[in-house]
């Protein structure tokens, strides 16, 4: 049943990607100018000739040749001299640039929510001239700067696609994206089913975008180690990742990821740069994004919208003319001859067509060749427990698709648990009449079929039914078809060759980002591994010291008692209570890991977000005086939380103590915050001061026990630990988030107490 839902899952997904199928294509000029610039016989001349022919490609080109890297001197004011200064791959990666920024920039004016496209764009921009300048700082790594701006400003490509074609459901991201601080890959994939790095990828397959492109695209982000074999240049790759993290530290555009899962030094390393070459390109970064910027539109006059819009318009309608006229054409050679219609329907196909795709060609050569007003092409892979079915008019179009389940397979099925459609008796035509076996798709389509009477001819491959194509018609249409019985047959070998093809790359394709998204799941389970390891170890290991030390500690501290009360020398008795008093403390440091070793099991009970941080508060000032810090409280209304309120509260303390310890007695400012995260079904608890924040390394070891940023013998180490120790054993989970000098904030998240009743019915119900 996991294997069906799944399944029915990636084929929702596969209908929100067709979504894409919508969005505009490249404009035609671009197309051809990139076909010139990556042909050996092509001139310069050539393409000049296709630039000039396009007003608006042309100033962008002009104002792109301005670089410091080309050394122009002057202005230079005709293409000729631009595409011989920049040379075919620059001029190739600027129209390519230039182009997909004008396919997304424009936004509605009524548009209202969470995303912003300009600022968005600012982001992709700023990461595309960080590529480009570390590019040139290592000229030797092999990376050329014009191919490193295109892929670092179609890196996020995804998200823009996300916003055009689900806006709402994207907003939804954004929102919690922001509220959670997380990444935003992950939000997407829970929201939508999908993250922007698939859609990104598929969009950049259909627009047939460079490889390199395709895959920075997809792949950015991920450790250098994770990378899949088949990656053509992986130190760009690399690259992309580096300069896409050195933007968001710089908190230039907005990207929606709040992460940093990759070390820089590590992308440092691989890349071949070193720190004095990455702080020069962050601090001439600015200064290149604002021609840039300006170069590709980013903030164009009204005017110039108005002319995009006109284009895109014009481009879409000449796509639909020109489909409709190579659709007539097809028909044609069709009627005229069976085996010219076959060789049409291979040649419609991409070498990387999806099932869809493959359907759709099947579905309008059918209608040619069977002669009816209407037909159905449907798709069933071996495994798979629905149909994908689409109906076609008399002109070819697709009027209306579905997802038909399959019924429960029958006692005795070979494939346990899975539906085989059988195929037909073997007989001298493919054109049988639709049996029972075949009613389950039959009646969920064929009111839409003409006629009374259901025909199929059924695609198959390795003995086994894989689809086939249905219509309906009057008796003895098996009669009327019988002299094209040999074409038919051909025409039908062909049809289940193409779609289960199409199958198996699907599947291929399906289970590469699915190892691509278990490597980054990995990831994160090896660190969450390796923390639970260490903490059990760390655990035992002071349970055992305890228990050895107690012993010795106490005859300490009852010799030191009874030496004290014997001796007479003031010096001498001052000496035995000191050693009273430290042996006492070590005990209260020996009860203190005992109590962390193996903390009293957690005793939930609903309390609102408020009461807790209400108490916390009073307990924290007994501890340290807040003085003169400002505090604000800011708890929305939000749902009971089901949490031991004891556990909860001494952690809120410790946290709180922190802020407060780490902040100015005049000038320190906490603020408080709680909201409500309909997605996790968690209450979201913000803890931020503006103190004197933490390294990396302090921020990586925070929740390590015993681990201190304060001199010794100032702070034992053991309060944020205990306090992740107690969020965590409570069902929740903790996240710092600080940087040296700009204060520090606390991410606390807690189950509701919906949320802690769903996890408790789940543990009963696992074996």
């Amino acid at each position: 049943m996991t294997q069906a839902n799944d399944q029915l899952r990636e084929k929702r997904v596969e209908l929100i990607l067709q979504q894409l199928e919508d969005l505009p294509t490249l404009p035609a000029v671009a197309i051809r100018v990139l076909e010139a610039t990556s042909s050996d016989d092509s001139s310069a001349a050539d393409v000049v000739r296709l630039i000039t022919s396009d007003p608006s490609l042309t100033t962008r080109i002009l104002q792109l040749v301005h670089r410091a890297d080309v050394g122009v001197r002057g202005q230079v004011t005709s293409v000729e001299r631009a595409v011989s200064l920049l040379g075919f791959e620059a001029v190739r990666s600027a129209v390519l640039a230039v182009s997909v920024f004008q396919t997304f920039a424009e936004e509605s004016p009524n548009k209202t929510g969470h995303f912003s496209r300009e600022e968005f764009w600012k982001h992709s921009v700023a990461v595309a001239c960080c590529c480009e300048l570390l590019a040139a700082q290592n000229k030797g790594c092999g990376v050329d700067p014009a191919e490193a701006f295109v892929c670092g400003l179609l890196h996020d490509l995804g998200k823009v696609a996300l916003d055009a074609v689900l806006p709402k459901s994207f907003d939804r991201v954004v929102e919690a994206a922001d509220l959670l601080r997380g990444n935003i890959a992950d939000l997407e994939r829970t929201v939508i089913g999908l993250d922007h790095m698939v859609v990104g990828k598929r969009l950049a397959e259909r627009w047939q975008l460079p490889l390199t492109v395709r895959d920075s695209i997809w792949l950015h982000g991920q450790l250098p180690e994770a990378l899949p074999a088949t990656v053509k240049n992986p130190r760009l790759l690399n690259l992309v990742t580096l300069a896409d993290l050195i933007v968001r530290e710089q908190h230039l555009g907005y990207s929606g990821n709040y992460t940093f899962p990759v070390s820089k030094n590590v992308l440092m390393d691989v890349v071949g740069l070193t720190g004095e070459q990455v702080l020069m390109v962050q601090q001439g970064l600015v200064e290149q994004i604002e021609p840039r910027a300006q170069a590709l539109g980013l903030g164009q006059t009204s005017s110039s919208e108005l002319y995009q819009q006109a284009l895109a318009q014009a481009n879409k309608e000449l796509g639909r003319v020109s489909g409709q006229l190579a659709s007539k054409n097809r028909k044609l050679a069709v009627r005229a001859r069976f085996f010219d219609a076959l060789s049409g329907f291979q040649s419609v196909l991409r070498p990387d067509a999806p099932p869809q795709t493959v359907l759709s060609a099947i579905g309008q050569t059918a209608i040619t060749v069977l002669d009816v007003r209407s037909a159905c092409a449907f798709s069933l892979a071996p495994g798979q427990t629905f149909a994908e079915a689409l109906l076609f008019d008399q002109t070819g179009e697709v009027f209306q698709s579905a997802l038909v389940d399959c019924p429960p397979p029958a006692s005795g099925e070979e494939a346990a648990g899975v539906y085989s459609l059988k195929i037909p008796a073997a007989t001298e035509s493919p054109i049988v009449p639709v049996g029972d076996d075949l009613e389950w798709l039959v009646s969920a389509i064929s009111p839409r079929l003409t006629h009374d009477q259901r025909y199929w001819i059924a695609l198959e491959a390795e003995g086994e039914c894989i689809g086939g194509v249905i219509w309906g018609g009057p008796a003895g249409e098996a009669q009327r078809l019988s002299p094209q019985i040999q074409e038919l047959s051909a025409i039908a070998g062909g049809w289940s060759l193409a779609l289960r093809t199409a199958q198996i790359r699907d599947e291929a394709r399906t289970l590469a980002e699915q190892l691509a998204e278990a490597n980054r799941q990995l990831h994160n389970a090896q660190n969450e591994i390796l923390r639970s390891r260490t903490m059990i170890m760390v655990g035992e290991m002071a349970a055992g010291a305890a228990h050895e030390m107690n012993n010795p500690l106490a005859i300490i501290s009852g010799r030191s008692q009874l030496l004290a009360a014997q001796l007479s020398d003031p010096k001498q008795q001052t000496a035995a209570k000191l050693i009273y008093e430290q042996s006492h403390r070590l005990s209260e440091m020996i009860s203190e890991l005992m109590d962390f070793a193996r903390p009293q099991p957690p005793r939930p009970k609903s309390v609102s977000v408020r009461e807790l941080v209400d108490r916390a508060m009073e307990l924290a000032k007994t501890r340290s005086d807040p003085a003169d810090r400002t505090i604000e409280r800011t708890i929305q209304e939000v749902p009971l939380v089901r949490v031991d309120a004891d556990q909860v509260t001494a952690a809120l303390v410790e946290v709180i103590d922190n802020a407060i310890q780490a902040t100015d007695g005049s000038q320190g400012r906490l603020t408080i915050q709680a909201a409500f995260d309909p997605y996790s079904g968690r209450v979201v608890l913000t803890i931020a001061d503006n103190g004197c924040g933490m390294d990396e390394h302090t921020v990586r070891h925070a929740f390590d026990p015993f681990f201190s940023f304060k001199p010794a013998g100032r702070r034992r180490g053991m309060g944020l630990a205990r306090a992740s120790r107690w969020i965590e054993s409570n069902g929740g989970s903790i996240r710092l988030e600080s940087r040296r000098d700009e204060g520090t904030r606390t991410l606390i998240l807690l189950p509701t107490v919906e949320a802690a009743t769903d996890q408790q019915a789940a543990r009963k119900i696992a074996p």
